[in-house]
């Protein structure tokens, strides 16, 4: 294994050159040391400091965000000592420890204001500072001591001499006087004073600050400070390498012990915490380093602290309570126990120690309120240089140390020589000697690692192996802070560089394999099974199978994509055979990937779970992301081996990929569903759950409803099958009603369940978008199901698939149908909404007709302008004369008119102009002769008195006046039995008119228009004469009695054509129905005995070969004898292996060409999903899941007979008898008995199936039976046959 070795990834980024001067050595700052550090906070800061000069840098760009130059009493500046990062009321700012000649200031510097706010005055050298909290009576300082509640901002800040004292920072007072000159005195109290607020207000009027002193000067200084919060404790390092632990609630002293390393300085704690310890168990790392000194020893020290409760606490954090012990658990000796240095080592010297915690966030929110949760990842971070005699430069090293792991590897006390750097699990070890050669001679200050870069990788499965989860599989960004600037590295871990190894040896990676697997091996990139064998066991294209799957799985197609480009464009010897090793373990992965999707989602489908777990949510995605990588490795054969390949296998190669594609979208979609509480599917009753769930029978309700309504409205005038949805579903083809019937639902919109719905992705004949759509609405549906839920995870589903105008255009659709019309139009006229399709706009129009919104449809017409089809034109004719658009409407019908429609639209535009009260606005328009004979058509042929006037009018305004009288004569004959007064005040009206316009005819055309139109009568009596019929043929001919057909001579003729069809079997080797087909595999077939066929035609044995078949020759099952030793051995009937080459030829090339792509289209189906409560009825009932498959059993093979029990639980369904006869002919003269088997029950299940062909096979045999009877003159009693456990007449 190489040594992992970090990367820088930028230039050195300067500071600003004002910045470099200011820290530069001046007679003010001579003999001064630089330092600096990141801050570690969330804004990103690092501070340098030189003597009284502080800057102030950004910690990613290196920009200078402030600065300022701390003045003295005295001529001599004093010295900047600890810094540390302190933010209050939105405000962020440093406390700064500065020590001069006469002792030391703790100022409070803002950064906004780029100066000291706050001061006071210290005993002693200021040499650590450590945050307390903002102070105030709080929720969140409730774990503190009531004595600390009262102040406002506490810092606890050490000395040289051992003082440790609590500092009132006065967060409260507005003031900002004070400066590092002028600061406010201490006045310092003894623990737990009485009186607190009293005291804290007397002390600032005095003008001082009021100061708890923890610890008495010991003469001890102390080295460092840090504030557990999970534990609300103080630690305190001292010099001579004791450590105290101080209990802020109790404000006592809970331990004081010494570390391992001696009086070697206490220089740097931090906190770590392990996940889920049931012993309520937190770890302390204690650094021990002579950093001043320039000494060579730098130690490590794990102290376990062990707590009696563990809780949360009503500020939210999680509290541990009531420390048991603490003591030394791990240590590690960065001088010489980690690496084994060439030469001796001069120095050691610490430059950083931080702790990285990840939490997780799969975590439920309803359940984690008051859950006490931990961090998922745990590390805590080292870095330090290494001086050794000899070498000019210092080696640097960063080290990482996971705690979980440490606990796997059963906690150990030190690191073993033997498995470092190699085996050890729980440590892992980065060189940065490139950042240190790019930087020389530039001075190291510290590294800060990003929290959010820390991660481990994709996992190659679910759980992944336990190597996967080792420190060296860590891959993380860092920032360097050096003197004059920052530079940006990232470290990867050895999981990474595996796969790039194998990204560069993807060329040989059939010569590499060995080397390939062993690395990914250790990297943990292989499955579990494969951990525990020896590499030595497995051949090299097992080892290469796993290579592949390990780079596929972590997302680095590009090894394989790399593979066969190189492969194609170099055309080596080898390269077909690896082209195609590469591709069927491709398609396997596929399979198999598939095969282990399918079982995870079944119980989400069938109601057996309520809620997903995260591992099962990891599963499905590491599936998808599988589906994903593998739909590209195709998509590379598809475009780069396209010459190559012939025209049968580019057509198999792109089945491939479209399937792959179809099933990678169908997982994407349900891991979508899953996130948004969707799935699991509950059952019907599971009307409790609180969070939104797929109510079918509430919508089903609604649509049926609806449905219903407008069926009404349509008064069977126009088609009521307008709901957008259900033209939604009609484009998609029958294969949605195939589907959803599957589910035991109906064929129209709404699906049975969710598992229908989904399946509609697997559908390989229609476009994505058609999918989103049904979706969509159906989501919508959902969302409406719940109206109290204002926000709901279903309004994701756009931002996770990117159909916005999509949803648009649904979710109009969507309102169309639920009568919102409109906001409906304002999304469909929105211009970000997909345009709209020909049936779509007939669908929208009649739906706004049915409704009564003929406004709402002319203006969907009038901004849509949807272009107007043959079969179209009625309706919008209707919108326009139901807006009384009279001209438009007539224009619009010369537009479209064709010889073949147009009495149909004309008879169409008439009578809807009568319905609406038109017929006036018409008669005004120009006719041709055509459309004016139609007029008169539709006016005559009416009998409504209404468009008898109407035509009237029309004469009139044609100067027809002869008409006219007419017409107006035969209106008063047919108005004599009518009493209403206004129709005969409208006839005085038009007979007074009337003449009037026939004094333009002359006197006699008058009269004979008038007396034309008056009945006619015929005379009482008419004689009317008839001729002598005369016969056809005066010769008669007799008739033809021809052949009388009974139904003995249709039987007999039925059994000679069997007999026939049976003994070309038995001369030929194989009948008609054994002869090969596409569908099913050839049959084998055996030669009869002639004393056994004449008499076999019911109740045969039944072969496997004969119940795939179907139809009519299905039913004539032939008798198969078994095998004995002295015959022939029987083979199987598979196509695997046919009966002979020519049968075997034929079909194959009946498969190759009726069935290409059949075996990839397999892959889109799901397993069938039933639901628990119907399993348990099923189960309940008693009803055996066994159903036979052929229509006729033999006789020969029996099963046992069921005995009557009175139990509960025993089935009400009789199991399978033996075959025993049920329809008897007995011959009472002869010793020959002939029994005919049939089973009723199997006759019964079968007969869905095939009912016609059955019926008239079922008629055959009783016919048959009554034949015999009728030759024998046996019949029973009753004169009636026995079929079965009933009689039938």
């Amino acid at each position: 294994m190489q040594d992992l070795t970090a990367e820088v990834t930028s230039s050195l980024l300067q500071f600003p050159e004002v910045t470099l001067e200011a820290l530069g050595e001046d007679e003010g700052t001579l003999g001064s040391v630089l330092c600096g550090k990141f801050s570690g906070g969330r804004n990103g800061l690092a501070w340098l400091a030189r003597g009284p000069q502080l800057e102030v840098v950004n910690s990613v760009t290196g920009e200078r965000l402030s600065a300022y130059r701390f003045s003295g009493v005295n001529e001599e500046p004093p010295t900047v000592r600890v810094v540390k990062e302190f933010s209050w009321q939105k405000r962020t700012g440093l406390l700064v420890g500065l020590e001069d000649a006469e002792g030391s200031v703790l100022c409070l510097y803002d950064l906004g204001l780029s100066r000291v706010v706050k001061a006071v005055v210290l005993p002693g050298r200021v040499t650590a500072i450590e945050l307390g909290n903002h102070g105030g009576p709080s929720v969140s300082t409730q774990h503190l001591h009531q004595s600390l509640r009262w102040l406002f901002g506490v810092a606890a800040v050490a000395t040289d001499v051992g003082h440790l004292l609590l500092v009132d920072l006065c967060l409260d007072d507005g003031s900002c006087g004070q400066n590092d000159i002028e600061a406010w005195d201490l006045e310092v109290v003894t623990r737990n004073p009485a009186e607190v607020a009293q005291r804290r207000e007397t002390v600032t009027s005095e003008g001082m600050r009021l100061c708890f002193q923890l610890q008495n000067a010991s003469g001890t200084a102390v080295s460092a400070l840090c504030y557990i919060s999970r534990s609300n404790q103080l630690v305190v390092g001292f010099s001579d390498g004791y450590l105290s632990l101080w209990n802020m609630k109790l404000w006592r002293e809970s331990h004081h012990s010494q570390l391992e390393g001696g009086r070697i300085p206490v220089y740097a704690l931090s906190f770590q915490e392990p996940e889920n310890d049931p012993r309520n168990c937190c770890y302390l790392w204690a650094v021990q380093s002579s950093q001043e000194s320039e000494g060579d020893v730098v130690s490590l020290h794990l102290l376990q602290l062990e707590f009696g409760d563990r809780k949360r606490v009503a500020s939210g954090q999680v509290m541990y309570e009531g420390l048991e012990y603490c003591d030394e658990r791990y240590s590690l000796d960065l001088t010489g126990g980690v690496l084994p240095l060439r030469g001796q080592t001069s120095s050691t010297k610490l430059i950083s120690c931080q702790t990285v915690e990840k939490f997780r966030s799969d975590v439920d929110g309803e359940d984690s309120v008051n859950e006490v949760t931990s961090p998922d990842t745990s590390v805590s971070v080292f870095s330090w240089q290494v001086n050794t005699y000899g070498q000019g430069k210092p080696s640097t090293y960063l080290g990482v140390f996971d705690i979980n792991r440490w606990y796997s590897a059963q906690m150990p006390h030190s690191l073993r020589p033997e498995e470092f750097p190699h085996e050890c699990p729980y440590f892992a070890l980065w060189s940065l000697d490139t950042v240190v050669s790019m930087t020389s001679p530039k001075l190291l200050l510290d590294i800060l690692v990003h929290e959010q870069s820390l991660s481990r990788g994709v996992p190659p499965s679910y759980p992944p192996p336990e190597q996967f989860f080792h420190s060296r599989n860590y891959n993380f960004d860092g920032t360097c802070l050096l003197n004059s600037g920052v530079v940006h590295m990232t470290c990867t871990g050895f999981q990474k560089e595996t796969l790039k190894f194998l990204k560069k040896s993807r060329p040989s990676i059939r010569e590499a394999i060995q080397d390939s697997y062993n690395r990914c091996l250790v990297a943990g990139l292989l499955s579990p099974r494969q951990v525990d064998v020896q590499p030595s066991s497995l051949s090299r294209e097992e080892q290469l199978e796993a290579v592949l799957s390990a780079a596929v799985q972590t997302g680095s197609v590009g090894l394989l994509t790399g593979c066969i480009k190189h492969w194609i464009s170099e055309e080596q010897p080898g390269s077909a055979g690896n082209l195609r090793f590469v591709l069927e373990w491709t398609w396997n992965k596929v399979i198999s990937t598939k095969d282990e999707f399918d079982q995870i989602c079944v119980p989400l489908f069938d109601g057996s779970c309520k809620f997903i777990d995260p591992q099962t949510l990891r599963s499905l995605q590491h599936c998808q992301l599988l589906l994903s990588n593998l739909s590209t490795v195709l998509n590379c054969f598809l475009t780069e081996a396209q010459e190559l390949t012939e025209k049968v296998c580019f057509a198999d190669l792109t089945n491939k990929r479209a399937v792959t594609g179809l099933i990678s979208l169908y997982a994407r979609v349900v891991i979508w569903f899953c996130r948004s509480g969707l799935l699991p599917e509950g059952l019907d009753d599971d009307t409790h759950l609180s969070r939104p769930f797929y109510n079918y029978p509430l919508i089903q309700s609604y649509y049926t409803g609806h449905r219903q309504k407008l069926e009404r409205l349509s008064r069977g005038k126009w088609d009521s099958d307008c709901l957008m949805v259900d033209g939604m579903v009609s484009q998609l083809g029958d294969q949605v009603e195939k589907l959803w019937r599957r589910d035991e639902g109906g064929t129209e919109y709404p699906p049975a369940s969710l598992h229908a719905l989904l399946d509609l992705y697997l559908l390989e004949s229609i476009e994505e978008n058609y999918k989103h759509a049904i979706t969509i609405y159906l989501l919508l549906d959902i969302k409406r199901s719940f109206p109290n839920e204002t926000e709901t995870s279903v309004d994701s589903f756009p931002t996770a698939f990117d159909p916005w105008g999509l949803v648009r255009l649904v979710e109009g659709y969507w309102l169309l149908d639920h009568d919102d019309y409109e906001d409906s139009l304002a999304l469909l006229f929105h211009p970000a909404t997909i345009k709209t399709a020909s049936w779509q706009h007939k669908r929208i129009i009649q739906s706004l007709m049915y409704q009564g919104e003929h406004g709402q449809a002319l203006r969907y017409i009038q901004m849509m302008n949807p272009s107007v089809s043959s079969r179209e034109v009625q309706l919008f004719l209707t919108v326009l004369l139901s807006n009384r658009c009279m001209v438009e409407a007539w224009g619009l019908l010369h537009q479209h008119a064709t010889q073949v429609n147009l009495e149909d639209l004309l008879k169409h535009l008439y009578e809807t102009c009568r319905e609406m009260g038109l017929m006036e606005d018409l008669l005004k328009l120009p006719f041709t002769d055509t459309e004016e004979e139609c007029l008169e058509k539709f006016l005559r042929t009416s009998a409504s008195v209404q468009n008898q006037e109407f035509f009237l009018v029309h004469h009139l305004q044609r100067a027809n006046y002869i008409a006219a009288l007419e017409l107006n004569q035969s209106m008063n004959v047919n108005l004599m039995n009518d009493h209403d007064p206004r129709l005969r005040e409208r006839a005085v009206a038009s007979n007074s008119a009337l003449p009037q316009y026939g004094k333009i005819l002359p006197r006699v055309q008058r009269k004979l228009a008038v007396e034309r139109a008056k009945p006619y009568h015929l005379p009482a009596s008419v004689v009317r004469a008839a001729s002598r019929p005369t016969p056809l043929s005066p010769v008669t001919n007799p008739a033809n009695a021809g052949h009388l057909r009974t139904r003995e001579n249709f039987l007999s003729t039925v059994m000679s054509n069997i007999r026939e069809v049976w003994e070309d079997e038995q001369e030929t080797g194989f009948s008609q129905v054994d002869r090969p087909r596409a569908t099913g595999p050839p049959a084998i077939t055996h030669p009869l005995p002639g004393a056994e066929w004449r008499d076999a035609f019911v109740g045969m044995p039944v072969t496997k070969s004969s119940r795939k078949r179907s139809r009519l020759p299905d039913l004539m099952v032939h008798p198969v004898p078994s095998c004995s030793a002295a015959q022939s051995p029987c083979r199987a009937s598979t196509s695997f292996m046919p009966s002979s080459p020519s049968r075997s030829n034929m079909h194959g090339s009946i498969s190759q060409n009726n069935f290409s792509g059949a075996s990839e289209l397999n892959l889109l189906t799901t397993p069938p999903v039933v639901k628990r409560a119907k399993v348990l009825a099923t189960s309940a009932s008693g009803v055996p899941g066994f159903t036979p498959r052929s229509i006729l059993r033999s006789s020969l093979h029996t099963t046992p007979l069921a005995t009557p029990s009175a139990s509960p639980g025993r089935s009400v369904t009789p199991p399978l008898r033996a075959k025993k006869p049920r329809v008897s002919f007995k011959e009472e003269n002869s010793n020959a008995t002939w029994t005919v088997g049939v089973s009723w029950a199997v006759v019964s299940d079968f007969f869905p199936v095939k009912v016609f062909i059955d019926c008239v096979w079922i008629w055959i045999f009783i016919e048959f039976a009554c034949l015999l009877k009728s030759r024998t003159g046996t019949a029973n009693q009753s004169g009636r046959l026995e079929f079965g456990p009933k009689r039938l007449c």
